[in-house]
């Protein structure tokens, strides 16, 4: 028997999302809007001193963190308020959700259910390269010599490079919330 008002558990219940209806999404999403003020993009482990500096850099940004999860999973994770949250917190436009909204599921969402096993956390460049320095000493010297060979070379005529979030095709996911 379901308790009134309880979170049902993921595991009882098999239905997929959207066959959750209204109400009982409703009750799960109550006061809360992580899925709309933030997105987490699986990315690909970092292997090369480019790769690294690449994510450093992002780090630079304002909203923008790294996370590693058990056993070698890479995440970047913005929080950024979605546009179409209007102030009263609720969706501005109804029945216009993307897909990707509207198939969420909010049994599955960190406010009911713990992220997976979280091996670090990075908000700051620094607190990233410390990281890097103290687990991965090997890969911390090759992007030590690679700064300082690319510090002679990066002159005013180098063409500046985004940074781009490599794929890996149909094995790369992408997670919001």
């Amino acid at each position: 028997m379901k308790k009134r008002g309880v979170r049902p558990d993921p595991a009882e219940d098999a239905r997929p999302s959207l066959a959750l209806r209204r109400a009982e999404t409703a009750a799960l999403c109550r006061g809360c809007v992580k899925c709309c003020t933030s997105i987490t993009v699986e990315i690909d482990a970092p292997r090369t001193p480019w790769e690294y500096d690449q994510w450093i850099s992002a780090l630079h940004h304002g909203g923008v963190q790294l996370y590693l999860e058990q056993p070698e999973r890479w995440s970047l994770h913005f929080e950024t308020r979605c546009a179409r949250l209007a102030p009263d917190r609720r969706w501005a436009i109804h029945g216009g959700h993307p897909v990707t909204c509207r198939g969420y599921d909010p049994r599955t969402c960190e406010r009911w259910l713990r992220l997976a096993d979280i091996r670090a956390w990075f908000d700051t460049p620094g607190g990233f390269e410390d990281w890097i320095q103290a687990e991965r000493p090997g890969r911390w010297a090759r992007l030590q010599a690679w700064r300082r060979g690319r510090g002679a070379a990066a002159g005013a005529s180098r063409p500046r490079r985004t940074a781009v979030i490599p794929s890996r095709g149909s094995a790369s996911t992408a997670r919001s919330g």
